[in-house]
């Protein structure tokens, strides 16, 4: 009799803490109860399913818009950026049950939420500031409108032509540009044989540099409509260079052309023609695929000639 209350009083206990746990789950979970789940336990949801049955792939490049939420509060959102969204080019995810997932199950005009474990974010993806990772045991939101998918040659394509486009935009409007600058600050210097003005505000002394000699100067460069994009006055550190060089020294031909032309003290403002400064390649920026210096760029330069070291 001993035995069989004692094997009933666990049973009993052992029931109790299972419905414990059920129910446990059950309200910690309640509001993901209409989610579905992948085999990776990615959660989703979509809202609506667009006429397209084509989806997303790996390697392929889709125009998404997109809020990361915790809870309700935004944490981020491609609204901030713009209303078009943002272009993303869809990597193999690196954890189970990443967002990447999700973006492949959508085709287009398709829409969904996802959620993504904090456990996994804060293992892969740390913040360098530990006590900023998210709170562990939860989940991110991540609330998804696919609006385009294209291959990675179809937005080549598309990035050269606008990038050509582009650049016979700036060819046709250089020459503009130049003249009306010239006539705004009524330069009244003629253009060298080489194309470009020197107006001098301080006149050296001196022999001038000539090719092979390394030459030291201050400078300030910007765009003719006043923005300055580069100087070694604001960093508080002067060039130096050697004239007509090849290779990691070496500068822009404008420079190379005006610098023969000063003497050590002097102080000059060159106005370059972009045929002596970037060209039509500009200069861009590699990581983010924008111009730095648009090319067909005419450009200003006020420069001090400090020291002239002639070539040994």
């Amino acid at each position: 009799m001993k035995q069989s209350f004692s094997f009933a009083l666990k049973m009993s206990s052992a029931l109790c803490v299972l419905m414990s746990a059920i129910v446990f789950f059950s309200c910690s979970h309640s509001e993901y109860s209409d989610f579905e789940k992948t085999e990776t336990g990615l959660m989703y949801k979509f809202y609506t399913k667009g006429k397209d049955t084509a989806r997303a792939h790996y390697g392929q490049v889709v125009r998404i818009k997109m809020a990361k939420r915790m809870g309700d509060s935004t944490l981020e959102s491609t609204a901030m950026v713009g209303p078009d969204g943002m272009e993303q080019m869809i990597q193999k995810p690196i954890f189970k049950g990443a967002i990447e997932e999700g973006i492949v199950l959508m085709g287009v005009d398709d829409s969904a939420t996802f959620m993504i474990n904090t456990d996994s974010i804060n293992k892969y993806f740390p913040a360098k500031d530990s006590t900023k990772n998210f709170k562990p045991h939860s989940y991110l939101a991540f609330d998804i409108k696919l609006l385009k998918i294209r291959t990675k040659e179809e937005v080549m394509q598309e990035y050269e032509m606008n990038k050509q486009k582009y650049i016979q935009e700036r060819k046709g409007k250089e020459s503009q540009e130049l003249g009306q600058y010239i006539q705004d600050n009524h330069v009244v210097v003629k253009p060298t044989d080489k194309g470009f003005y020197l107006i001098e505000t301080e006149k050296g002394k001196g022999a001038s540099p000539k090719d092979g000699d390394s030459v030291v100067v201050h400078y300030t460069g910007s765009f003719l409509n006043g923005t300055i994009f580069d100087s070694s006055v604001k960093r508080g550190k002067p060039f130096s260079f050697v004239v007509n060089a090849q290779g990691e020294r070496s500068v822009i031909t404008g420079w190379n052309e005006a610098i023969k032309m000063m003497k050590k003290g002097t102080s000059a403002t060159i106005i370059l023609p972009s045929s002596l400064a970037y060209d039509s390649t500009g200069y861009m920026n590699p990581q983010t695929g924008k111009y730095f210096i648009p090319p067909y760029s005419p450009m200003k330069f006020d420069i001090q000639l400090l020291e002239i070291f002639p070539k040994k």
